[in-house]
């Protein structure tokens, strides 16, 4: 019986430790589908903002959990996004009721969620993001046909409530 009432007293505490950035009031809505075309299967990111709306072709680099709220959510890279710096746009996106909210990304080489869960209030995963080492004139730099990576960590950020991190 005490263990019951020690959960009910200790357990506000543990889900007010969570950033819920689905709280926040306008701003864009974002969703992720698949269409076909002519046997051909494209991921596509549609963006609602206000009467405005947007879409980038791309696909889904994870489908996973990165809040610990138990619902998976999702990095989208657009295949429009990538130029002559060989870098692509990576959003990352957490799973909304009926919708995905975009809480951070940018242009890099690529990017990997990292396992564990920090031990932070926010209880966001941290993401590795990968940038291309370039040189003077700002190509890309190559050992043999490997193009060189640097990595760097990106944390939410639950005043912001944005992935922030450094890059090159």
């Amino acid at each position: 019986m005490k263990y019951i009432f020690a959960f009910l007293v200790f357990s506000p505490l543990a889900t007010a430790a969570t950033v819920d950035v689905c709280d926040t009031s306008g701003g864009a809505k974002h969703f992720i589908s698949k269409w076909s075309e002519d046997g051909d299967s494209i991921g596509t990111l549609s963006r609602l903002s206000g009467d405005k709306f947007s879409v980038q072709e791309g696909e889904v680099v994870y489908n996973g959990e990165l809040n610990g709220d138990g619902i998976k959510d999702f990095i989208f890279t657009s295949y429009g996004s990538e130029g002559s710096s060989k870098d692509k746009t990576y959003g990352f996106l957490i799973q909304c009721k009926g919708y995905l909210k975009f809480v951070g990304g940018d242009y890099f080489a690529k990017v990997e969620v990292l396992d564990k869960f920090p031990e932070t209030i926010s209880g966001f995963k941290d993401i590795k993001v990968y940038s291309y080492q370039r040189d003077g004139d700002g190509n890309v730099r190559y050992k043999g046909k490997d193009a060189l990576t640097s990595p760097h960590k990106w944390s939410f950020n639950p005043e912001s409530k944005k992935y922030e991190g450094e890059s090159e």
